[in-house]
């Protein structure tokens, strides 16, 4: 169990995958950006916990050219309602292949779930600030904990403790957990708050969210709400999961969130898996929860209007 793909290797899936590779795992990676400059000189990983160059066994532009089948298929691209994921990485899929969703937002797994009914999948979640810097450059600037568990849940299998017990071996904080569905509430009340918020309040990082009382408010109130879904699906969250995320943010270094990066570089952004899901989650239950509503028809409308804006660059480089 010791051949691993890596589906979408931008700055988690790559390091993620260079940590598997210094456990001893084969690791290869389908990536399409930089794929020329990462087939010839690797990934250079810059991180507090140990720099590391990682060169995987094979890099390639689409799972049709990856050799055999994997025995785990790493699955870290953005969740977007236009990417079909299941058929991009279907010719790479094979009947002992466990496919590993390492991917931000709720109510994600189903698609693949139903693609590839007679594989394991497992759900995980990723707590890391990281980031490319350029072609094959990657900066893990902050965090980098794993916890990984089987979909639907209830049980954990040979297969993802194995593949935790490498995360480990590689000084990765990784835990593997019975209810990831939990965990991936629990995720959200930060994500679901900090990544819109940044990007609504004219492209701010979490520190001058943190430091500006309407816009932490925000925040708070998307927390409170986030935690009443979770509880419609049986999920109690820790009582006080809003004050230690808000404390948590006021301490962290001052960070772009996923979602304004995205927005910077006109990439599409993650609307539906991290807001979107969370809202029609609610209404199947009856909630009105007006914080999340707003925000998602108000992020909504930007990443349509951000992504049919022609990009320009700024006007002292054009004039250098």
């Amino acid at each position: 169990m010791n051949r691993v793909l890596v589906f979408g290797a931008g700055g988690v899936g790559a390091y993620f995958g260079g940590r598997l590779a210094q456990a001893g795992m084969e690791v290869s990676v389908i990536c399409r950006s930089d794929f020329e400059h990462v087939r010839d000189k690797g990934f250079e990983i810059e991180s507090g916990a140990g720099n590391m160059l990682f060169r995987p066994a094979g890099v390639y532009e689409k799972c049709t050219a990856y050799p055999g089948t994997p025995d785990y298929l790493i699955v870290t691209s953005k969740v977007l309602p236009d990417f079909d994921v299941a058929a991009h990485i279907a010719p790479a899929v094979g009947p002992g292949t466990v496919i590993v969703l390492l991917q931000n937002g709720i109510d994600i797994e189903k698609d693949i779930a139903r693609a590839f009914p007679d594989n394991e999948i497992a759900s995980g979640i990723a707590y890391i600030g990281v980031y490319r810097l350029g072609e094959g450059r990657i900066k893990h600037q902050a965090a980098g904990r794993l916890k990984l568990g089987n979909y639907p849940g209830g049980f954990i299998s040979p297969q993802v403790q194995y593949l935790v017990d490498k995360f480990v071996e590689a000084r990765v904080d990784c835990e593997a957990v019975n209810d990831i569905e939990l965990f991936r509430w629990i995720k959200l009340v930060w994500n679901t708050p900090y990544n819109p918020v940044s990007v609504l309040s004219g492209g701010v990082d979490t520190q001058v969210i943190s430091k500006t009382p309407e816009l932490e408010k925000i925040c708070e109130n998307l927390m409170r709400e986030i935690c009443q879904a979770a509880a419609a699906y049986g999920k109690e969250l820790p009582d006080d999961i809003v004050e230690r995320n808000l404390e948590y943010t006021r301490n962290f270094p001052a960070y772009k969130t996923s979602m304004l990066l995205d927005y910077e570089n006109k990439r599409p952004m993650e609307v539906e898996a991290i807001v979107g899901n969370v809202m029609r989650l609610a209404q199947r239950k009856g909630l009105c929860l007006p914080y999340l509503e707003t925000t998602y028809a108000l992020l909504r409308s930007v990443n349509k209007i951000n992504l049919e804006t022609p990009f320009s660059l700024p006007i002292e480089v054009v004039n250098s």
